[in-house]
């Protein structure tokens, strides 16, 4: 085989010239974006500038905008004047932390959606949170599989200890300001794994943190908010006491509802199982005191009613003490 030696003869001027042009601008800098005047609903990247009120601002975090987060109102995502060049390391965000009690590796993240692998660029690793720190106003949804699928769970506070089912769980999430129910507060005799539980299926279900307050008021009356499982003869059936032969009959809806398989020993699913029982029921019967009723008594109860042994079945006065419950929390339905 004869060897040829490269000729630039050989070669098309045009083609030389090509390359002569992208071999020149690899090595060029990158020059941020100007993008006019600021917009809400366009994705903006770090480094690009924006005018806003007479004002230039240049993006520190690549974000999508929204009413609200102008430039002004937004300095995790924006900074007066022209491009910084580098970026600022974050210090007013969202920390995660490694360990409980705030302990090990620790990584704050401002105001976005963060897949795995941008958490991952950010020196987060997959199914590594423990615990974490919200500054006053800010909301987090951690996800437990990647692009925000999964699991959701939903903080507002600070907490040392994020708890079995969310611990080494965490795979995307999402940071923004404000709350998802600004006019729901907790009642504050339910423990905070409770009403993290209760919220995420709340959001799960677009309810507005009302029916957040009706689970609460349920799994109150059902296990005092599990103290009063240990030792009871109930105690598989959970949080919310879905007797095993009804929690199998919604196995399958369960599964077609949350895109997961259902897990007895998680207490976010025990929660999460009542909860699409209890709103079957509400949407089948009309209002939420029906629901209560049908939930303890079944499809077919009436005033009345009796069990195989001819025990009267009272889900009257169970409706009536967890509706009064619910009210004394806020309900508003």
């Amino acid at each position: 085989m004869t060897n040829k030696k490269f000729s630039f003869k050989a070669l098309p001027l045009m083609v030389v010239l090509a390359v002569f042009i992208s071999t020149f601008c690899a090595v060029l800098p990158v020059s941020a974006a100007a993008r006019g005047a600021w917009a809400p609903d366009t994705a903006y990247a770090v480094n690009d500038t924006v005018t806003y009120s007479g004002s230039t601002y240049s993006c520190l975090q690549a974000h999508t905008s929204l009413v609200g987060w102008e430039p002004p109102n937004v300095p995790a995502l924006w900074q007066k004047g022209g491009s910084g060049g580098t970026t600022p390391p974050i210090t007013n965000g969202v920390t995660f932390y490694a360990d409980i009690n705030y302990g090990g590796k620790a990584v704050t993240l401002g105001i976005g959606n963060y897949t795995l692998s941008q958490l991952n660029a950010n020196g987060i690793p997959n199914d590594w949170m423990s615990s974490l720190k919200v500054p006053s106003g800010w909301t987090v949804e951690v996800y437990e599989h990647d692009n925000f699928g999964g699991t959701k769970w939903t903080y507002t506070s600070d907490s040392a200890w994020v708890g079995n089912d969310v611990n080494d769980k965490m795979s995307s999430v999402k940071i923004y300001t404000g709350s998802p129910s600004p006019s729901v507060t907790k009642p504050s005799e339910v423990p905070s794994n409770i009403w993290t539980y209760v919220m995420n299926v709340d959001n799960r279900f677009g309810k507005g943190g009302d029916f957040a307050l009706l689970l609460s008021a349920v799994i109150k009356k059902e296990s005092s908010f599990g103290a009063g499982l240990p030792g009871s003869p109930s105690a598989g059936d959970g949080l919310m006491q879905v007797e095993p032969n009804t929690r199998n009959a919604y196995l399958s809806q369960f599964s077609s509802t949350f895109g997961r398989t259902y897990n007895h020993s998680s207490e976010q699913d025990q929660v999460s199982m009542g909860a699409m029982i209890l709103d079957e029921k509400i949407v089948k019967f009309g209002n939420i005191y029906n629901g209560l009723l049908h939930y303890n008594g079944g499809d077919y109860w009436y005033p009345g009613a009796t069990d195989s042994y001819g025990r009267p079945i009272l889900a009257n006065l169970y409706a009536d003490e967890v509706y009064a419950t619910y009210k004394g929390y806020g309900g508003k339905n």
